[in-house]
């Protein structure tokens, strides 16, 4: 089992799944937000052939707070809709989960700049 600390590092990178996941959730209702997500699959860190690109491609994401704090928000009204089923709420909570622990991740570097 990975230690926090290793989770930390690993924080700000997602899988094309997720993030596609994510964008899919948050297009009817936050379009912006949705494109802001989608725009974070631009460079892969482990490229693959565009043809036929893995789910488990990874992306570093680097996006400003607000938006991490919507992201969070968005699913999880998501989550709380009644007509979802529960395996969607299943992998909306798992996204969440990763959200928050970018949400974290950023909140650590702030804290480290301002400690300096």
């Amino acid at each position: 089992m990975p230690s926090q600390q290793e989770l930390v590092f690993t924080a700000d990178t997602f899988s094309r799944g997720a993030l596609r996941m994510t964008v899919t959730l948050l297009r009817s209702m936050n379009p912006q937000l949705a494109l802001t997500v989608q725009n974070q699959m631009c460079s892969p860190i482990n490229p693959q052939a565009d043809n036929n690109p893995s789910p488990k491609d990874n992306f570093k994401i680097d996006l400003v707070p607000l938006d991490v704090r919507g992201v969070v928000e968005s699913l999880q009204k998501t989550g709380q809709h009644p007509q979802v089923d529960p395996g969607t709420q299943m992998m909306v909570k798992a996204l969440i989960i990763d959200w928050i622990n970018y949400a974290n991740l950023l909140i650590g570097l702030e804290n480290s700049k301002n400690a300096q």
